[in-house]
């Protein structure tokens, strides 16, 4: 990643260098021009090897030049992979399939085979492919589902589908430029670490911005694919109008996807969460994923897949003792919001606007007349099942979003001060259950 690109001076990234070099051992990855230090010192020449060996070389050095602009990965990921690819993704998910037909459209299997990759993104998009094992397959279905929602809601602008579909082929490589141990499936990370992680859309939008082939649109569409209208995404908590179009469009799409990727249910899981916490997403969005999948019997799936209700108790248990942890905290949480600085009074009232909201779903859902000990006894409500995988859809769905709250409170608390961060802390603490009243006294 470039470490001042306004000036011209590029400094490597360790760890997207690691990416190169991991890729190097499987494929023959050179310099694709004369590389220069920002000194003016040749320090590779064109056709030259990447490789560990180099490595010494190249960190050492400011480049005059990204080094992403620089890399050449011979026979590496091509469009015309793309069309299997996604031809087997829409066998796997017929759900994936019914999103993205199209009378009018040549097949999203088509059109991605098609598309135009230059040779520097055509690099970048191979050494992504290879990170955690094998990503090429969800960037894959996400680019399909942007084509997809892109053809329904601007049509026929051919140009915007194709940029859209190369943002979905891209969103996450800024990852690349992240130390790896803090993208490891379930590690808890400190709020200094999260900013790490949510850096990624920064990242990527600043490698792509200036990248052949890839350019401003594309970038932007980056940048924001993980901002939520209702101001509860990352990096920047745009709110409404401030999400471009684009930018929404990719991310629903990977939202989506992360859905589909985790199991049966994702159009029934989608419909849960957006009612749980409407405004995350535009409806006319929303409106064009259930217009599509209204008719692909994925309901019936999503019914078989679901665990039982009586399974749900431990985390049925842990919502409701959370909300009921929230309602005895009001009281501090108010006294705080009102004696706290801007930066940490809008952390503070962000996290209480979410957990309002959240209650609200959960006493809407009906949810709060069920205990526990309940969804024991499964047959005492009733013998619809649909209604009982609903309930276990929501309190899953309650589960996830009570976590990401306390994640989205500390990665923020994370610019503030030390104070003020203890103060955030001891909020989510007592949220969990593992604060007492004395240290909350003592953060006050």
């Amino acid at each position: 990643m470039s470490a001042s690109g306004s000036t011209g001076v590029e400094s490597v990234n360790p760890h997207f260098f690691n990416h190169v070099v991991a890729t190097a051992a499987t494929r023959q990855v050179q310099t694709s021009e004369d590389i220069y230090s920002a000194q003016g010192i040749k320090l590779l020449a064109k056709g030259a090897a990447i490789d560990e060996s180099t490595r010494d070389r190249l960190l050492a050095h400011k480049l005059s030049k990204p080094l992403e602009d620089c890399v050449q990965v011979i026979d590496g990921v091509v469009p015309e992979l793309f069309g299997p690819l996604a031809e087997k993704l829409q066998d796997e998910h017929p759900l994936l399939k019914t999103l993205c037909s199209h009378q009018r459209a040549q097949p999203v299997s088509a059109t991605l085979s098609t598309l135009r990759l230059s040779m520097q993104v055509q690099s970048l998009l191979t050494v992504y492919a290879g990170y955690q094992g094998d990503r090429l397959s969800h960037s894959v279905g996400v680019a399909m589902l942007t084509l997809a929602l892109a053809r329904r809601l601007l049509p026929d602008q051919i140009d915007r589908h194709r940029q859209l579909a190369l943002a979905g082929l891209l969103h996450d490589v800024g990852e690349l430029y992240i130390d790896p141990s803090y993208l490891e499936r379930g590690r808890d990370l400190e709020p200094e670490q999260w900013r790490h992680i949510v850096s990624h859309p920064v990242i990527g939008h600043r490698v792509l911005l200036a990248l052949p082939g890839a350019g401003a649109a594309v970038a932007e569409a980056v940048l924001n694919h993980h901002e939520r209208l209702d101001g509860f995404g990352y990096p920047r908590g745009l709110v409404e109008d401030q999400v471009p179009l684009d930018g929404q469009i990719l991310a629903v799409s990977e939202w989506l996807m992360a859905l589909i990727e985790s199991g049966g249910g994702a159009l029934a899981r989608a419909s849960v969460a957006s009612k749980l916490i409407p405004g995350e997403f535009s409806p006319s969005l929303l409106e064009a994923i259930n217009a599509a999948a209204r008719n692909s019997g994925e309901m019936d799936a999503w019914l078989q897949s679901l665990q039982p209700l009586a399974s749900m108790q431990p985390q049925f248990q842990r919502v409701t003792a959370t909300l009921e942890r929230f309602e005895t905290l009001r009281a501090w949480l108010d006294r705080q919001i009102a004696d706290s600085g801007p930066a940490l009074r809008e952390v503070l009232q962000q996290g209480l606007r979410r957990m309002l909201r959240i209650q609200a779903s959960f006493y809407s859902s009906g949810l709060n007349s069920l205990r526990p000990d309940d969804l024991q006894r499964e047959q005492e409500l009733g013998d619809d099942p649909e209604l009982k995988q609903e309930l276990a859809a929501l309190i899953g769905e309650f589960g996830w979003r009570l976590r990401e709250l306390e994640r989205e409170a500390l990665l923020r608390a994370g610019l503030l001060t030390d104070s003020e961060l203890q103060v955030v802390k001891a909020w989510v603490q007592r949220l969990r259950g593992e604060t007492r009243e004395g240290d909350l006294a003592q953060a006050a």
